[in-house]
């Protein structure tokens, strides 16, 4: 690994020393486990050797989610696209595990009496929501069934599908979607840095009543968002 070169394009995307540090240390311990079980160098790495990494990392009850974010800069880095998809899929899939799910009645400034509603017809959180909700005809059809209008169902849908990128919950999916970043795939069109840009400017103008995203927190929503696939027709 050309290390210079990939401290350099670490600290152009806003990267702290430290963290520098520790995505170089990353990448070489994943480099070392590739010379000792297969014989392998970086250059000539597959995806099953990832997943094989990250099989190991979990048998020995290690969090994979930290190595494969810095597997991401990596291959973001050497521009392979292939890998980078693995890498991005393989954290995605870990993340959803791991997340809660989280309960339409927590979003912020959603009517409660159609969330009630929602509840008793057996849709209570945002996998639900997504499952019943993601289709035009299957919103027409619950909209008729739930006397619920078909706009504050496709809210509900939409809020739903921004929590899919992860620690996105009650007041900062409510931003995203006031934003007008309605869906993982609109996120994904920014660099983290243009969506912090973003940010600021919408909550100087809109008056919103909160902080700005924190930068670290978006470059993680980016990444996410751009390995999600397409959930919901609009």
């Amino acid at each position: 690994m050309d290390e210079k070169a990939f401290a350099a394009f670490l600290k152009k995307k806003g990267k702290k020393t430290n963290v520098i540090e520790r995505n170089i240390r990353l990448v070489n311990t994943f480099s070392g486990y590739l010379k000792k079980k297969f014989n392998k160098s970086l250059v000539d790495c597959s995806p099953d050797d990832i997943k094989q990494y990250i099989a190991a990392l979990e048998a020995q009850k290690k969090s994979p989610k930290g190595p494969l974010y810095v597997l991401m800069n990596y291959f973001k880095f050497t521009g392979n696209k292939e890998l980078l998809k693995c890498a991005a899929t393989l954290r995605q899939t870990r993340t959803e595990k791991s997340r809660s799910v989280f309960l339409l009645k927590n979003f912020m400034d959603v009517d409660q009496e159609y969330v009630n509603v929602l509840a008793n017809a057996g849709i209570k959180n945002v996998d639900d929501m997504l499952k019943a909700g993601n289709t035009k005809a299957k919103r027409k059809k619950l909209s008729r069934e739930l006397n619920i209008p078909e706009n504050a169902i496709l809210e509900l849908v939409k809020l739903s599908d921004i929590t899919r990128l992860g620690y996105v919950k009650t007041k900062l999916t409510r931003l995203f979607y006031n934003a007008g970043l309605d869906s993982p795939q609109k996120i994904a069109a920014f660099e983290s840095d243009e969506l912090y840009a973003f940010f600021v400017k919408f909550v100087k103008e809109s008056g919103w009543d909160g902080m700005v995203p924190n930068p670290k927190d978006l470059v993680g929503n980016v990444a996410s968002a751009r390995a999600l696939k397409k959930v919901v027709e609009e």
